[in-house]
């Protein structure tokens, strides 16, 4: 069995004697300020008050030395921390006078010394990561630059950058609260300090430790899992090639504008549907991701071998691994792949108060795939967005609501190859109708707003196939599913009694959904809580077409009657539309 060595290091030793490498199956870079200002305290409260000769450990790392390179198989986090940290410190020593060897040690932590003439090779510098995406790379680079350069104010600043900041905020205010200190401060650190570094022959044994604190649960992310277990079990020809590609479709989520929330997590979750699908699995009680993928042969509550990519090891074959790169392709630009109507219903979905409908429109690309003339979107997303909406007005619109009709759903497409009626119904939903006109009403009176942008998103698009869905006007962009809800009649009184109308009746048909539509945020605030003699002139500017036509109206007050005369057409196009779908 290879060996193992492990000896206590000072940080300046541990920095110093090495070059460090985050290699490509390892975990982003994840520490926030928080963790930074945590481990800052906890420096400065050892350095306050130790004792002479006293040390802090820092915990331990697990490395192997590969090309002249330690890669870090456990404590990346801590240690790439700590170069920005004596970065930090650096850039504040290097203006100072009567330091030179303090500054030379710092740097040495961080660069190649020339043995000669002592010059720092800012080229060469003692930390990089393979992990990181491009655009996060790039700061890295650029902190450990000679001249370096940050613009503190960007909104898009990577973590390695809001951190070296934090650190440079932290030493300022030492230096300039206790400036005789801050050096004796910085010897701390470098002398005081220390890390055990557990040092592995050769990478094979590195990624089984790597693996074995995995299963004891050291904090990563399945996709980091996912990296590492593929990642061990390629041929070294394969790895590099598997390591671009998974760093490349990194990139692409964290680019994309639709995704750039998600890791590759998200796409394994997706993937665990579709399979589950061809399984006919329908069992609400599903496994975890990471679970489902790697727990061969455990048996779920009903004894039954659920974990069907895992019994299968479907994680290492190269099969998992395309499709996984194209669903990545489709979430990163879903829009490049519908129609303009199917594009529309898409974009109401994304209003929809969770995401567990994703799986089906996964389940669609799955399909799609197969056939790339099929209409299967134009078809099942307006199946989709119905099932939503008739979950929110029957109250089960939440997670347990729906979960078993969409799973049912993806069995209906894939194992049926059904394309209409894909949803059944189900105990929670057994009538796949809109209930009466009183219980539509009495849900609009007590949706969340959120629940209601779904229901009058969808509706917007109902009144007129033409609505488009997003616009720009006075260089300001507009999205439908982002517009503001209008109440036609104002919610707030401007006399007691207003048209035969008393505080109590109004209360009453406020809230209904014949009083509401969607407007644009400033239109809906010039709007105000005038009465609808005045609103009409504010409607004339909108892009909603519902709002326009409204404008157009000879009528000087918005009445009773009105409101209900519109919660019966908003009625009737639900009930046409529901019937049309199911």
């Amino acid at each position: 069995m290879a060996e193992m060595r492990a000896e206590r290091k000072s940080i300046f030793e541990y920095l110093s004697k090495n070059k460090f490498l985050i290699p490509m199956y390892q975990r982003n870079y994840v520490w926030s300020e928080d963790e930074c200002e945590q481990l800052w305290e906890d420096v400065y409260n050892f350095f306050e008050n130790k004792e002479e000769d006293e040390e802090y450990f820092l915990g331990s790392v697990v490395i192997y030395k590969e090309n002249g390179k330690q890669n870090i198989i456990d404590g990346q986090q801590r240690t790439t921390t700590l170069c920005l940290f004596i970065r930090a410190l650096y850039e504040k020593a290097r203006g100072q006078n009567g330091i030179d060897k303090l500054k030379d040690n710092l740097a040495s932590c961080l660069w190649d010394i020339n043995s000669l003439t002592g010059n720092i090779n800012f080229d060469e510098a003692h930390f990089k990561s393979e992990v990181a995406t491009d655009l996060d790379n790039q700061s890295l680079e650029n902190i450990f630059k000679d001249n370096l350069i940050i613009d503190k104010e960007s909104k898009k600043l990577s973590l390695y950058e809001k951190n070296f900041i934090l650190f440079q905020n932290k030493i300022d205010e030492l230096a300039k609260d206790k400036p005789t200190e801050w050096f004796n401060f910085c010897l701390c650190l470098l002398q005081n300090c220390v890390i055990l570094p557990i040092e592995c022959d050769g990478r094979d044994k590195a990624l089984r430790i790597f693996n074995t604190l995995n299963n004891r649960g050291v904090s990563l992310s399945p996709a980091d899992i996912f990296k590492g277990l593929i990642f061990t079990n390629k041929n070294d020809k394969d790895r590099m090639e598997f390591a671009k590609e998974w760093k490349a479709l990194e990139n692409q989520i964290q680019n994309s504008s639709y995704l750039k929330k998600e890791d590759i997590s998200f796409l394994f979750t997706q993937y665990e549907h579709i399979i589950r699908a061809q399984y006919s699995e329908v069992d609400t009680v599903i496994p975890g991701v990471l679970e489902f993928w790697t727990k061969k042969d455990k048996e779920n509550s009903k004894n039954k071998k659920a974990n069907f990519a895992a019994n299968e090891d479907l994680l290492n074959k190269e099969e998992t691994f395309e499709f996984i790169k194209q669903l990545g392709e489709f979430w990163c630009n879903p829009y490049n792949y519908l129609n303009p109507q199917a594009q529309k219903y898409f974009a109401i979905l994304n209003a929809f108060q969770n995401r567990l409908w994703q799986m089906v429109v996964s389940v669609c690309f799955y399909e799609y795939k197969k056939n790339k003339n099929s209409d299967i979107f134009d078809i099942i997303l307006p199946q989709l967005v119905a099932y939503n909406a008739l979950g929110l007005i029957y109250g089960k619109g939440g997670s347990s609501g729906l979960f078993w009709g969409l799973m049912k759903a993806n069995v209906n497409i894939i194992r049926e190859n059904k394309r209409t009626n894909i949803f059944e119904p189900s105990i929670n939903l057994p009538d796949l109708k809109i209930p009466s006109l009183e219980n539509f009403i009495d849900f609009s009176k007590k949706a969340r707003p959120q629940q209601i942008r779904y229901i009058l998103a969808l509706y917007a698009i109902m009144y007129n196939q033409n609505q488009v869905m997003e616009w720009n006007k006075d260089n300001k962009n507009y999205s439908l599913v982002k517009a503001e809800i209008e109440h036609i009649f104002p919610r707030n009184w401007q006399n007691t009694n207003y048209n035969g109308w008393d505080e109590k009746e109004a209360q009453e048909y406020l809230e209904q959904i014949g009083n509401k539509m969607f407007l644009e945020k400033k239109l809906n605030i010039q709007a105000g809580n005038g009465y609808f003699n005045k609103k009409k002139e504010i409607y004339k500017d909108s892009y909603f077409i519902e709002a326009r036509d409204l404008s157009a109206s000879s009528q000087k007050d918005w009445l009773k009657c009105d409101i209900e005369k519109r919660n019966k057409q908003i009625y009737d196009a639900f009930s046409k539309f529901f019937t049309s779908v199911f």
